[in-house]
């Protein structure tokens, strides 16, 4: 007996409704670890404005996605593990917060920074590499650190490390690339507090009464 067109639309229909198939799993979100360790950057302590300026991310790294590398496939996304928040806002919130550890001060800044700020030193990071694969995650960074008020680049250097993956999976996979960060932040921290003295910015106006 023929079914009736109507009935086998409906049926077809029900299949593709979402719950017929079972429901996809919500995907994990991840972010970045804060700084582990207690440890300072030599002769720390900065009393000027330290700005942070965005982090540059290539192409591939620049949807929420996590990146791992899967053999002769080249870096894939891992299907359902997502960053909680765009990559280059959770580096750029990770180094202030480790610098201000490091440095042992709150002068440090996101771009823009507080209002009518000046800072001492603005920090670049450019992003090459920031992937691995199920035993190694490897962080190539360039940063360059620079003075706004002479308008001069005080430094400039390549950064490369490589973390061993304490376990399986997207978390010990995230807590490797946060390690990698954390050094990092210890290498700028190091730098900032070594860099010749700089002019210090011109004083702000004492703020007025109305």
């Amino acid at each position: 007996m023929r079914q009736p067109l109507p009935f086998l639309f409906a049926c077809l229909l029900s299949l593709a409704l979402p719950g017929c198939l079972g429901k996809a799993a919500p995907d994990t979100l991840y972010a970045l670890e804060p700084l582990t360790g207690t440890d300072t950057a030599p002769g720390a302590e900065l009393s000027g404005m330290i700005m942070i300026m965005p982090v540059r991310l290539p192409p591939q790294l620049q949807s929420r996605g996590i990146v791992m590398e899967q053999g002769a496939g080249g870096p894939q996304m891992l299907v359902g593990r997502l960053w909680a928040g765009p990559l280059d806002e959770q580096m750029g919130a990770k180094l202030v917060a480790d610098l201000q550890t490091l440095l042992h001060s709150p002068n440090v800044a996101l771009y823009p920074g507080p209002r009518y700020s000046r800072p001492l030193y603005q920090v670049e990071t450019e992003i090459i590499r920031f992937s691995g694969d199920d035993s190694t995650f490897t962080l190539r960074a360039v940063s360059t650190i620079s003075s706004p008020n002479e308008r001069r680049i005080l430094s400039r250097e390549t950064f490369s490390q490589s973390v061993r993956l304490d376990g399986q999976g997207a978390r010990a996979y995230v807590a490797a690339a946060s390690q990698a960060l954390d050094a990092f932040s210890r290498k700028l921290a190091a730098t900032l507090t070594t860099l010749p003295k700089t002019a210090a910015p011109d004083k702000q106006p004492a703020a007025r009464n109305f």
